[in-house]
């Protein structure tokens, strides 16, 4: 195919477009968008001025205000005039050029009672010469206490100040203003003591402020007035910054002096704009640079190799120009169109495999939970010998299905890509002691030796999938136990460093049938096993080691196998894992509670679990009632108060979800009763659902009732909420702690004691009436209600069935 275009050249093409339209778009955004904030901080800078304008001329007459005090002060003092008179043109010497003359004004006849007026009145001339003036003292004059600032503060409370309007001076002709106040002897009004206060040093400053800062700048009175102007020339839009002060209420008006404030943001967006131009062109030249050498050499290569490919990827793009990539497009897809169809096909099939494999774990758990509830319950009862192993091998080979339920469920997870980790501290020992607990006893059944070589610190912690770690484990060993029937197991554990990184190494050792080499390979594959014959004589699904392998790969590990035929088989695990601080030891406590008079709902609509699930509450001592779905269960709880729901979630009118929702929006106490889901659904988004609607808890069906009990311990605090708080002293309680009560009081001859223990016990254990137990302890409360203490082989007995209890 022959290219008649070039990429490079749409690209250059491209990027001048671009360059030419952003440099547009962004002169545009830039001006809406930094123009507003430009004005806004030049209006911002003109007030500043104004108020900084205003604190420097307020500054000079606060000043005066300090000294018109301590003229006051010489006006109050009992020196006498002379004193009054020295003190005065001491004062006036020192002072700056901004107060220019002031003084005292007694009220008339108050010094002499020959003279009306006494008044005390200085002015320091521009050379510093201060001159006493006398002229206001003649008696032919109207007399200073006629005029307005003496008037204003006569009989005013001390400290009160008045300020005159501007005035020019008759003597020095400057602009001027008086402030005044009145001064008291002995409580008794005396006068007044005035200064008067030059503006040609307040009109210098404000004309030095404005040819600094080139503005324009107006100061006005209370009137309106002018009192000194500089460069303030109004322009139609220009910006005026007012500001007003004082207790003489004066105002300064502040401008621009020759620009206006569109001008200066004109100028500022446009320095902006000129900054970010080369910015651009420099970010146009680096993406083309950046465009030839990561997407247009490498498509032309690409369309090359691809041309001489057999198989990749389909392309769907509207591209019509005849160039590189309409090339690699038709020759790629012409190619690869069958594969995609197959693609299809294949994962469709795995969809609907692995939905299969989901509907038909859940649909298997319903009735399962029937028939392991039942055998659960029946287990509890007085049976014969032949009748409990009975039971026994059927509860065991429910499990068994419920294990092999449990690698599909596992496995159809893996599939689809929905197995997850939750990682969280653990200390190692704790895994030690539940693989102790499961195969030394199953290994001595079948009389093999299982021995642990553990080279890990007995305080280690990791930080790890403990569950899914314990899956590979049991997996393993669950295979070892199966092919072997004579000789060993053996485990071992140790730590490795690869590459900086911690790895727990894992070693399953066995004596069994062996794998056949060519067979190693495929073992790992999902439902396949070394060959056909050994499905139909160990069983199992042939998906465990497939299992295993995909949890290895997802914890970052690794598997591999070394088997003989006839000799035996050794898996070793590698996974990568964190060591982790040491956290609280678990310290085991009893978890069968006290649950006489309690109410449980129970939300079910398949009527055999309900029975079962009844049957065990009711055995617990559980006041139980059922309803077959959502919506009666809600209205259950608005009819009466239960201490715990039990709620199922697929049910016809409305789910369990639904009804866990509704529960928790009801308005009276009852939105807060202890909620179990129950539910045959294991899958993690349907347990996250219904613990985001409400749910306290899942438990997974089928039920198991140590699992229940452990639940019910767990949120005992919440299944006790509705009832008086003396009623959880005992459920709460040990019952070893009640034996030792028990030991002491027998000891001790105390029969009440004694009594009182063994009714606690009686109530709290809550046992068939048929049981052992409850016959012991009904036959010692015989015995102590009847005054005599049990014998010794009652209280041993009693002793032993409530360890075995216990555990």
């Amino acid at each position: 195919m022959k290219v008649r275009s070039s990429l490079r050249k749409k690209s250059i093409t491209a990027l001048a477009f671009y360059l030419c339209f952003f440099i547009a778009t962004i002169g545009t955004i830039t001006y809406w968008v930094v123009e507003s904030p430009l004005r806004a901080e030049l209006k911002q800078n003109l007030d500043l001025r104004a108020e900084i304008l205003s604190a420097q001329i307020r500054e000079p007459l606060n000043n005066s205000i300090g000294i018109l005090q301590s003229v006051v002060s010489i006006g109050q003092s009992a020196n006498g005039q002379a004193e009054q008179d020295r003190l005065l043109h001491s004062l006036f010497s020192i002072l700056d050029n901004i107060v220019v003359s002031g003084g005292l004004w007694p009220k008339p006849y108050s010094v002499d009672p020959a003279q009306q007026y006494s008044s005390l009145f200085y002015n320091r001339a521009s050379d510093g010469q201060v001159d006493k003036l006398l002229s206001w003292n003649n008696p032919a004059v109207s007399g200073y206490d006629k005029e307005t600032w003496y008037t204003e503060v006569k009989g005013q409370p001390l400290g009160s100040v008045a300020w005159s309007q501007v005035y020019v001076d008759s003597y020095t002709h400057i602009q001027m203003i008086t402030a005044s106040s009145p001064y008291y002897v002995n409580g008794e009004f005396a006068g007044v003591a005035t200064v008067d206060i030059s503006l040609h040093g307040l009109t210098k400053l404000l004309a030095a402020q404005a040819e600094r800062y080139d503005l324009g700048v107006s100061l006005s009175d209370s009137d309106g007035s002018i009192i000194s102007e500089h460069n303030f020339h109004i322009r139609n839009g220009a910006y005026i910054s007012r500001f007003d002060f004082g207790d003489f209420q004066w105002q300064v008006d502040v401008i621009n002096a020759n620009r206006l404030v569109n001008d200066e943001v004109y100028e500022l967006v446009t320095n902006v704009e000129a900054r970010i131009i080369p910015f651009l062109l420099a970010c146009v030249m680096i993406g083309y640079y950046l465009l030839n050498k990561y997407l247009i050499t490498p498509i032309v290569v690409i369309a090359k190799k691809v041309a001489d490919s057999k198989e990749g990827g389909i392309i769907e793009i509207p591209y019509r120009s005849n160039d590189e990539i309409r090339q690699l497009v038709d020759t790629f897809n012409q190619k690869t169109v069958y594969l995609e169809a197959e693609k299809v096909k294949a994962q469709a099939s795995t969809r609907a495999k692995s939905a299969f494999l989901a509907t038909l774990s859940h649909e298997i758990r319903t009735p399962m939970n029937g028939v392991l509830g039942t055998a659960q319950i029946l287990l509890k009862t007085q049976l014969s010998a032949q009748q409990r192993q009975n039971l026994n091998s059927l509860y065991e080979s429910g499990e068994h299905m419920m294990t092999l339920l449990n690698e599909i469920l596992d496995f159809s997870k893996i599939e689809q890509g929905h197995l997850e980790l939750d990682n969280s501290r653990f200390p190692l020992d704790s895994l030690i002691g539940s693989i102790k607990s499961v195969y030394h006893t199953l290994c001595n059944e079948k009389g093999l030796q299982f021995n642990i070589h553990n080279e890990v610190a007995s305080d280690r912690w990791y930080f790890s999938d403990k569950a899914r770690l314990r899956q590979i484990l049991f997996n393993l060993l669950n295979n070892a136990v199966k092919f072997t029937s004579s000789g060993f197991i053996d485990v071992y554990l140790k730590e490795e460093w690869v590459d900086e990184q911690l790895y727990l190494s894992i070693r399953v050792r066995d004596s069994g049938i062996g794998i056949a080499k060519e067979a190693q390979e495929k073992i790992f594959r999902p439902f396949e096993q070394a060959e056909s014959s050994t499905t139909r004589r160990f069983g199992g699904t042939g998906l465990g080691l497939a299992i295993v392998k995909q949890i290895t790969e997802l914890m970052n590990g690794n598997i591999t196998v070394a088997s003989e035929v006839g000799i035996g088989s050794s898996f070793h695990v590698m996974l990568a894992i964190e060591e982790a601080s040491a956290g609280p030891t678990e310290v085991k406590t009893h978890r069968k509670l006290d649950y006489q008079g309690l109410k449980a709902l129970i939300v079910e609509d398949n009527r055999t679990n309900s029975i079962i699930i009844e049957t065990f509450m009711k055995n617990k001592g559980f006041i139980c009632r059922c309803v077959e779905n959502g919506e009666l269960g809600v209205q259950a709880l608005t009819e009466e108060r239960f201490d715990l729901v039990l709620m199922d979630n697929h049910m016809p009118v409305m789910d369990g979800i639904e009804a866990i929702s509704c529960i928790r929006s009801l308005s009276e106490n009852n939105h807060n009763v202890l909620i179990f889901g129950c539910t045959a659904d294991v899958f993690k988004e349907t347990r996250e659902r219904m613990l985001a609607a409400g749910a306290d808890y899942i438990i997974a069906k089928p039920v198991h009732e140590n699992e229940l009990d452990d639940a019910l311990y767990q949120y005992a605090e919440k299944l006790y909420q509705f009832q008086p708080k003396s009623s959880m002293q005992m459920a709460v309680g040990s019952i070893e702690e009640s034996l030792v009560t028990f030991h002491m009081a027998i000891e001790n001859q105390e029969i009440e004691l004694a009594l009182t223990t063994v009714k606690k016990l009686a109530a709290h254990v809550c046992v068939a009436e048929s049981s052992p137990l409850h016959d012991a302890l009904q036959s010692i409360q015989i015995s102590l209600e009847n005054d005599k203490l049990p014998n010794t082989q009652q209280v041993d007995v009693l002793t032993v069935l409530l360890a075995d209890f216990c555990n």
